[in-house]
């Protein structure tokens, strides 16, 4: 989109963070891409997110406006997508792995990157 983003504000990361995403990864997607698109700077901004979003989202938290890069932003919801599948099949890594579509290895090397080898489910 030649544009240069270099991140999300605090409070655009929060909304991100606090929003339900009913529509997964491809919702999640979408609204980036909008995002950059409408953004008149560097950082994304709420201002940069349609109404609704801001709306369905809770108050925001009072945080600096230092913003943070995209990748680090992007790594709260695939961890949580990770917990998601495997709390939904036992913990059961080759299932969680089928579940969401991905190579039993790579979510291995996900959730030692996201310190999950150690949790099991409680009972």
């Amino acid at each position: 989109m030649s544009k240069k983003i270099t991140g999300l504000s605090n409070e655009a990361l929060s909304l991100m963070l606090n929003y339900n995403w009913p529509g997964n990864v491809r919702e999640l997607e979408n609204m980036i891409e909008r995002a950059v698109i409408l953004s008149k700077g560097p950082l994304i901004t709420p201002d940069d997110f349609p109404d609704f979003f801001k709306a369905r989202s809770p108050q925001l938290a009072n945080t600096e406006d230092d913003g943070f890069s995209l990748k680090n932003a992007l790594k709260s919801p695939e961890k949580e997508l990770i917990i998601k599948a495997l709390e939904s099949v036992g913990w059961n890594r080759s299932e969680a792995a089928e579940v969401l579509g991905i190579n039993r290895t790579t979510l291995y090397k996900k959730m030692n990157k996201y310190g999950l080898l150690k949790s099991k489910k409680s009972s």
